[in-house]
């Protein structure tokens, strides 16, 4: 047996290696103790205590020198017996917890251009369709057209569809000519255009996967945030399902 068997049982490297020289001696005093296991005689003593404290070895005193010995062997087993049923006794809190934190969202806060940038960054991570309220005539005052340009062909690459609400303008009606590639498939993005002296979007709002990101469209405030909650983004996708179900419905009429 090797001193690794029984560190898999909760045994340091050391405790395991004094454990088998006084199995192997059938009990004996400190000196020979650490000769065996090769550690040094007054670690041994530590050594031993703490072995003694986990109920594996006992120790009369003889000649006013201390005998050690190994108790049952099956005293390892039982061990592990009581902390299996501990770790089982406390898998419902434990699983409690897990579950609360489950819900608690995750809110990250970023500043700056580049900031802003790494949340765009982000929505490229998605799997799923990406659902947006942007004002898209106002995209182009808070990035470059280079990085609208490289964002949007590399979300055209991912194969990413995506479903966009935008106030009407000219310039939001030439945003899929301006910044997307020609031959680009034009199944990957839906664009509603509504009315813009009733609905003015002041934030870009990307609800993807469990995450809802915010980005603000004034160029002189270059803030957003990144809030992960499944429950949350479900509910910004219902309330982008209902606001896209009555644009249709407008744009029908």
């Amino acid at each position: 047996m090797e001193p690794n068997d029984l560190q898999l049982l909760g045994l340091t490297r050391d405790e395991a290696r004094v454990y088998l020289a006084l199995l192997e001696l059938g009990g004996s005093y400190v000196s020979a103790i650490a000769k065996k296991a090769k550690v040094h005689r007054v670690n041994c003593y530590k050594i031993l205590d703490s072995l003694a404290e986990k109920g594996l070895v006992s120790s009369v005193t003889r000649n006013n020198v201390k005998h050690y010995r190994i108790e049952d062997p099956e005293t390892l087993v039982r061990i592990q017996r009581e902390k299996t049923k501990h770790a089982e006794k406390l898998l419902p809190e434990l699983l409690s917890i897990t579950n609360a934190l489950a819900y608690k969202p995750k809110i990250q806060y970023y500043e700056g251009l580049e900031g802003i940038k790494n949340i765009l960054e982000d929505t490229l991570t998605t799997r799923d369709e990406m659902l947006c309220y942007t004002d898209l005539s106002q995209v182009a005052g808070v990035f470059t057209e280079d990085f609208i340009r490289d964002y949007i062909q590399r979300k055209v690459d991912a194969g990413i569809k995506s479903r966009m609400l935008s106030p009407y303008s000219d310039d939001a009606l030439k945003y899929l000519d301006t910044y997307y590639p020609n031959d680009f498939d034009r199944n990957l993005v839906e664009i509603l255009y509504i009315n813009p002296n009733q609905f003015q979007f002041e934030y870009n709002v990307d609800i993807y996967e469990d995450k809802v990101a915010l980005v603000s469209l004034n160029p002189n405030e270059q803030i957003g945030f990144i809030i992960q909650s499944a429950l949350y983004a479900k509910t910004q996708r219902a309330m982008f399902q209902l606001a896209w179900l009555g644009a249709t419905s407008f744009v029908a009429r």
